[in-house]
């Protein structure tokens, strides 16, 4: 782990209400959404453009709340669990957001899968430390340790986090594809959902878009790594774990590509991808030791 640095900054008062209000703010709004996605999905289609509102609504007020934690903090809000986490579940909603503009309202389903995924990110930041006191999550404002202050650190988490919002707006794709194969087609549910077809072109899009950019996060963070301890790898287990990912969709990728794999075969593909990259956040930092102490 990196040393913790000494001394806190200081914030003020009203600062410190502003940020946590914003970001329980934010929190209800994606929550809102998340309820309003998945009335939708049982039906109502008159929900889908409510719930696509509010979650531009939270979008925005989670914006305000990064835009309040840099003034705060005084850098970019990058470092640590909770920080990298609302960056990861901010850009998520971009990313889906982006997709649903272009691809309009037959994708207001997605938004019932990938919600409920941001919640559960938002869970892993908020509830799971008041179950699991091991697990601790600290939301100090403390300043970057020198081996921190690097460009190649700021391009290296940027990249990270869409890689990520990538892979799981793929994993939703791929549960949805699942149930599509699985419930019956004049069901409620068989009817809301977009044909497998859509799916499987959709989870291969959002692949591709995060493996992009989990591929220039590993060489940025490559570079960074040779700036800072004079290697470009070390073998730390998060750094073994982000190759894992990276391969996983890889395998996806190229199979697909070039063998024209589509089916059961890539949803399990890109669900055990999903399940690395959640790995490689959560699971790396508590069950294994290493340099790695944000994302």
């Amino acid at each position: 782990m990196f040393d913790r640095p000494p001394g806190l900054i200081p914030v003020s008062p009203l600062g410190m209400q502003v940020e946590n209000v914003l970001f329980m703010l934010s929190m209800i709004a994606y929550l809102l959404a998340t309820i309003g996605y998945l009335v939708n999905l049982s039906g109502k289609k008159e929900w889908g453009p409510f719930a696509s509102t509010l979650l531009k609504v939270a979008f925005l007020v989670h914006t305000a709340f990064i835009v309040t934690r840099t003034i705060n903090v005084q850098r970019p809000p990058f470092v640590g669990h909770y920080e990298f986490g609302n960056l990861f579940i901010w850009a998520t909603a971009l990313v889906y957001i982006w997709s649903e503009w272009r691809l309009k309202d037959k994708y207001f389903a997605v938004g019932a899968f990938l919600t409920p995924l941001a919640m559960l990110y938002f869970a892993y930041l908020t509830v799971i430390p008041s179950i699991i006191p091991a697990v601790y999550i600290s939301r100090s404002h403390r300043p970057l340790p020198p081996v921190l202050q690097s460009d190649w650190l700021t391009i290296h988490v940027i990249t990270s986090v869409f890689g990520y919002a990538g892979f799981t707006l793929a994993f939703a794709a791929a549960l949805m594809w699942f149930l599509k194969e699985k419930v019956d087609s004049r069901s409620l549910l068989g009817k809301a959902l977009p044909q497998v077809r859509l799916l499987d072109e959709y989870m291969y899009r959002a692949a591709a878009f995060g493996f992009l950019f989990q591929t220039v996060m590993i060489i940025s963070g490559a570079i960074w790594a040779d700036i800072s301890w004079g290697r470009y790898w070390g073998w730390d287990p998060k750094e073994m774990w982000s190759l894992i990912t990276w391969f996983v969709f890889a395998v996806y990728l190229h199979a697909r590509f070039t063998r024209g794999w589509t089916g059961m075969r890539t949803v399990a593909l890109v669900s055990v991808g999903w399940f690395a990259m959640l790995f490689t956040w959560v699971g790396v930092a508590w069950l294994l030791s290493g340099i790695h102490s944000f994302g």
